[in-house]
């Protein structure tokens, strides 16, 4: 889109348009998030607007989402953020808005583990073995997620074979195990990534990640289930549902 499609006759404010512009800037050039937008003055060039015009637009993409300032460095497409349910006894993908179609999971890693300091500290000393699935969560625009799963063997026989890339380990819990979930705890807080994170999720030691520690507990308030989601902090948002009663 350049200025041959800009119409000034149009009822459409001329703002809007450079919106739209953009937009189709960002789509024909297959730009994904963290791609760099010609800046103000090259927008006013390929445009001939204003720069008036231009801020107006580009402050708007941004309150939408879609583009984002850095100030010192330009102007970039933004990702998208996941709504994450806090309340949720669901696991990660399945916890997200109804968004998640694009989501894809890939297994970094699965193991058998006996019990160390952190697991000790969940489940209950009988419970000595457990898998551990460490699984990359994706979707078009790249990682947002590195998910540390850890499911005791005494609860779930025979898990270990049935869990693959396809598998949705809570379904699974649900229809073949048959183990009810009863009561969820979770811990949120920032921390700062080490360099494998780094390198799964493709960021760097500056970037913020979100890490969120989920129990989950089933009948007599046994846990049957430990997982840590590492996540990128600006492609997930948080949020609370639920129903008020006096």
């Amino acid at each position: 889109m350049n200025r041959d499609s800009i119409n000034l006759d149009s009822p459409i404010l001329l703002y809007e348009q450079i919106k739209a512009g953009i937009k189709e800037l960002i789509k024909t050039n297959n730009l994904k998030a963290g791609d760099k937008i010609p800046n103000e003055s090259e927008l006013c060039e390929r445009f001939d607007v204003s720069r008036i015009t231009i801020r107006r637009a580009i402050k708007e993409l941004g309150e939408e989402g879609i583009i984002e300032v850095i100030r010192g460095k330009g102007t970039f497409v933004r990702a998208s953020k996941k709504d994450l349910h806090l309340l949720n006894l669901k696991g990660f993908t399945e916890g997200l808005s109804t968004e998640e179609n694009n989501i894809e999971k890939e297994i970094l890693q699965k193991q058998i583990i006996s019990s160390d300091t952190e697991l000790s500290k969940v489940f209950s000393p009988e419970q000595t073995e457990f898998v551990e699935l460490v699984r990359l969560v994706k979707d078009a625009e790249g990682p947002f997620s590195v998910d540390y799963a850890y499911l005791p063997l005494d609860v779930y026989p025979g898990i270990y074979e049935l869990l693959d890339d396809s598998v949705s380990t809570f379904k699974l819990i649900r229809e073949k195990f048959k183990v009810p979930f009863t009561k969820v705890k979770k811990e949120i807080e920032y921390v700062h990534p080490t360099t494998e994170l780094c390198e799964r999720l493709g960021i760097n030691k500056t970037s913020t990640v979100i890490l969120v520690k989920k129990i989950i507990f089933g009948p007599n308030e046994m846990p049957v289930h430990y997982s840590k989601y590492y996540m990128v902090g600006d492609r997930v948002k948080f949020y609370i549902e639920a129903d008020y009663t006096e």
